[in-house]
């Protein structure tokens, strides 16, 4: 069975979700569910533990970032999982930032 650990680490004003192992559906949901609940204004996605992704769970994160004010930024994500992010209509730039895609503001490609 597929596994995806989530923990959460606070560093002053900024929330550090630090994801491990299958980030899959079910991981996604559970990801979903914190960050509907997080009152921190700046988040911290740390993907750099993740040994693979679903697609699917990946989509399930983008639409809960539609809906969220906070700052949300990103680190350890793939081009295939910003490719995903960019189809659903959200755009990283390049401070690694989720924000709603425009066409004039193309995602900025991460290392």
């Amino acid at each position: 069975m597929a596994d995806c650990n989530i923990s959460r680490e606070r560093d002053g004003e900024r929330v550090l979700y630090r994801m491990s192992g299958v980030f899959d559906r079910i991981g996604a949901w559970a990801l979903r569910e914190k960050l509907e609940v997080e009152t921190a204004a700046d988040v911290l996605l740390d993907f750099s533990l993740v040994r693979d992704f679903s697609d699917l769970g990946v989509a399930v994160v983008a639409h809960a970032l539609h809906e969220t004010p906070r700052r949300v930024r990103f680190r350890g994500l793939r081009q295939h999982q910003l490719r995903i992010f960019r189809y659903c209509g959200l755009s990283i730039d390049d401070g690694a930032r989720a924000s709603p895609a425009t066409a004039a503001a193309p995602a900025a490609e991460l290392s």
